[in-house]
């Protein structure tokens, strides 16, 4: 690294976030009567405790969940009593392992049964998710919950240099804060967070991306895994430099090494994989040593699990199976994400005591390239698409060519042939109208021969990202 890049990451203090961290953080705080704060220190020191620690307060917090979700969740009272299963039972880890496995598929049929009643209707807290595995789910969580996921998110943001209050770069889309004042307020003087939308990754958006980061010089730089490297792609094929943040988070898809060493080429520092989703939000991180993604034990327990949901060996793969400690709203109890991963052997030169993933090898996403020549990543899509789209039960986009896209669908139980209008305006908004498509119903879409599940898949002869073409 050359003393000029270095000059420029360690310019002068940003004194405003010294103010944002250390007044309008607490204040804010107070004002949300959110106790995030407390919780972060309380995860903090967590990392760092003996992991049979860990575990004893995992298996705690895991007592508590079931004989809450046995007592006040209508969906799981009737599914152990039919399979004869009694929470106060479970009283070792061998047993929660021989726990039915919950499937998304479970979590749509479910509904509401699938909620506390113990929990008030207006402590519930709805969320969409985007189906990037090409499955949506409305999922309820509750404030509590909220606020020790918000704490445990933070603490990974620290592990990639950044501190509250500095600003970010975020390669993530169309923020809410510009819909609501309170959101655009917390934004600019807390979050301080300067967006590029990735559905709209043409050369005047990450030109004027570039400037714009040129001029706040962010301390962190986060985003798509995919949609990074696209901006930093574009930078090195444009001769752009001069932006040369402290840390950079990837998430939301699967990072490729190519991907990694063209984003740390450009950008100058290391990245940080994050690996998570909408229902459980943040479930491993990487730390400073970039040797795989520490668990979350803090509110999480993770599995890698065989065809039966059984644990596999440490070093083999498996399904990626989680229990959310944390939301008494909706309880996930050992829920299928998706995903798989395996746990790596050994311990964390960084000191922390949490068990840690290899590198997730589901979740992939293709871009989607418009005859504009603009490029779209598949997370956006999922955002843009599964989600308006209420009655589809599963999707898939597969680019066959150029101008010319086809939608596979499985129809849910509420589909309405409106959706199709819907999906009609959405093509000629995202895509223009030159953009052709067929709409393919089928029963199911399933895995490839890997277990991974593609949301996007591009048929193009040409590499998904060639900006020097």
């Amino acid at each position: 690294m050359s003393d000029s890049a270095e000059t420029v990451r360690t310019n002068a203090p940003d004194w405003f976030s010294y103010v944002a961290r250390h007044v309008i953080a607490p204040m804010w705080a107070v004002y949300e009567h959110s106790p995030y704060l407390r919780h972060l220190k309380t995860v903090s020191a967590n990392q760092y405790r003996p992991l049979d620690e860990m575990r004893a307060l995992q298996w705690e917090r895991l007592r508590g969940l079931l004989r809450h979700a046995a007592a006040h969740v209508p969906y799981y009272r009737a599914l152990w009593a039919a399979q004869g299963i009694d929470a106060d039972s479970v009283r070792s880890w061998d047993d929660f392992y021989a726990l039915p496995v919950l499937e998304k598929e479970h979590i749509r049929s479910a509904g509401r049964t699938l909620l506390a009643g113990n929990v008030p209707e207006d402590k519930l807290v709805w969320t969409k998710t985007s189906g990037s595995t090409g499955v949506s789910l409305e999922i309820a969580k509750d404030e509590a919950s909220q606020q020790w996921k918000r704490a445990c998110t933070l603490r990974h943001d620290m592990w990639a240099g950044w501190r509250l209050g500095e600003r970010v770069g975020a390669v993530w889309g169309n923020p809410e804060s510009s819909q609501n004042w309170r959101l655009w307020l917390r934004n600019l003087l807390l979050q301080r967070m300067t967006f590029l939308d990735t559905l709209r990754m043409d050369e005047a958006a990450m030109n004027n991306f570039h400037r714009t980061l040129l001029r706040v010089r962010p301390v962190l730089l986060f985003g798509h895994a995919h949609s990074l490297y696209l901006f930093a792609s574009f930078m090195k094929a444009r001769g752009l430099s001069g932006i040369y943040p402290r840390g950079i988070i990837s998430t939301a898809m699967v990072l490729h090494d190519f991907e990694r060493a063209m984003v740390e080429d450009v950008f100058r520092c290391k990245v940080t994989n994050r690996y998570g989703c909408e229902e459980v939000s943040l479930i491993a991180c990487e730390c400073e040593q970039h040797q795989g993604l520490h668990v979350n034990m803090d509110t999480l327990v993770v599995e890698c699990v065989d065809a039966d949901g059984r644990p596999v060996p440490e070093g083999e793969p498996g399904a990626v199976v989680v229990t959310d400690l944390s939301n008494l709203a909706m309880p996930f109890i050992r829920y299928r994400v998706g995903d798989v991963s395996r746990f790596m052997a050994g311990t964390c030169a960084c000191g922390r005591s949490y068990p840690r993933l290899a590198a997730v090898e589901g979740r992939i996403a293709d871009y989607v390239r418009t005859p504009q020549g603009e490029f779209i990543s598949g997370i956006s899509l999922t955002e843009n698409f599964a989600m308006k789209l209420s009655g589809v039960k599963q999707l898939q986009i597969v680019q066959e060519e150029l101008d010319y896209l086809v939608f596979r669908m499985v129809r849910g139980a509420d589909w309405q042939d409106s959706e199709l209008e819907t999906l009609a305006q959405l093509v000629r908004t995202r895509f223009g109208r030159s953009m052709r498509y067929d709409v393919e119903f089928t029963d199911s879409i399933q895995s490839e021969s890997s277990g991974k599940f593609r949301f996007c898949i591009s048929r193009l002869a040409e590499k998904p990202f060639s900006p020097g073409a």
